[in-house]
């Protein structure tokens, strides 16, 4: 496939991330697009749909390592990033809009549940230096938690008032707090470790995907 034709088809949806991008493509990183393309099957996309979103989930999964590579280990949850890395999700989603015909995007977006898991799984894989045998239980993982608090995320992005928000906020909090344990049986004593001090802005990625129907 020519994927000077692909990257430009999607120039300009990714412009605002061009700082971010490095060029040489990290073995990470296409580990991990390669993941999550796969995992995005439900779509039923051709073969050459299929191997342009993988060029935008590996432009994505780039964005999200240089993104980590810019900050030190006390910085990375800070407000900062967390705008980074709801951008790069905000970009990739449109470049694939332009990619699936409307059928299939609408069941993308109807999807919030694989969505929000796919993201998650992409920051914690750069986050936590994932193995290719951690990705398919941490991804199983993370589509459990978006079930077990989905009620929670609706109440919190139906609410329209800031008390209602930060209640429901609260109880989301909760809800997320009791799913962290299923991460430790899969991380290493350090992975772990990373992940809980970077908690916070785990649980921003999986919020912020799941509730990004307005950017599309």
């Amino acid at each position: 496939m020519n994927k000077f034709i692909v990257r430009i088809g999607v120039l300009s949806l990714f412009a605002l991330l061009e700082i971010n991008v490095v060029h040489a493509q990290s073995h990470e990183a296409e580990k991990v697009a390669l993941y999550i393309t796969q995992e995005m099957s439900f779509l039923n996309m051709t073969t050459t749909q299929a191997e342009q979103v993988y060029q935008i989930n590996l432009q994505a999964a780039n964005a999200v390592e240089n993104l980590s590579q810019n900050s030190n280990a006390q910085q990375i949850g800070t407000v900062e990033n967390i705008e980074g890395f709801t951008e790069i999700l905000k970009q990739r989603n449109l470049a694939v809009q332009e990619i699936l015909s409307p059928v299939q995007f609408q069941l993308f977006k109807e999807n919030k549940i694989i969505r929000a898991a796919t993201f998650r799984t992409i920051v914690m894989a750069k986050m936590l230096d994932l193995t290719q045998d951690q990705l398919d239980p941490i991804f199983e993982i993370n589509q459990a938690v978006v079930k077990n608090v989905r009620k929670d995320l609706d109440t919190y992005f139906s609410a329209d008032n800031n008390w209602g928000k930060k209640n429901a906020q609260r109880k989301l909090n909760r809800a997320l707090k009791k799913t962290d344990k299923a991460f430790d049986k899969v991380l290493s004593p350090q992975q772990t470790t990373i992940y809980h001090e970077n908690v916070d802005l785990l649980r921003n990625v999986l919020r912020e995907e799941y509730g990004t129907k307005d950017s599309f």
